[in-house]
């Protein structure tokens, strides 16, 4: 099973560390597009999830990246500094593991 990592602002990227996911700090959304890069690379990961405040600014920059992934599958998620609609968590793994 491959790995979760989460790329975001420190305090969501501590509570996803927590629950045993990786985790990537970024205080710079225009460091976003070469993080997401580097992660398609790797073999062990499988979800990135990317907080919605630092996708947001820089939204047309990564979208080209992000568009058509499978694998790793790449998606926004709120984050506490977000305003956003709730998340389905059993659709975003269905997808992530081939299902959806």
């Amino acid at each position: 099973m491959g790995k979760i990592v989460l790329v975001g602002d420190k305090y969501t990227v501590s509570l996803f560390e927590i629950m045993g996911a990786e985790g990537i700090i970024l205080e710079d959304p225009y460091q976003l597009e070469n993080s997401l890069i580097s992660l398609k690379k790797r073999e062990d990961v499988d979800l990135v999830l990317v907080t919605k405040d630092i996708y947001d600014p820089v939204r047309e920059k990564v979208d080209p990246v992000i568009s058509g992934q499978t694998k790793p599958l790449i998606t926004v998620i709120p984050s506490p500094y977000s305003e956003s609609a709730p998340m389905d968590v059993r659709k975003m793994v269905l997808r992530a593991l081939g299902f959806g």
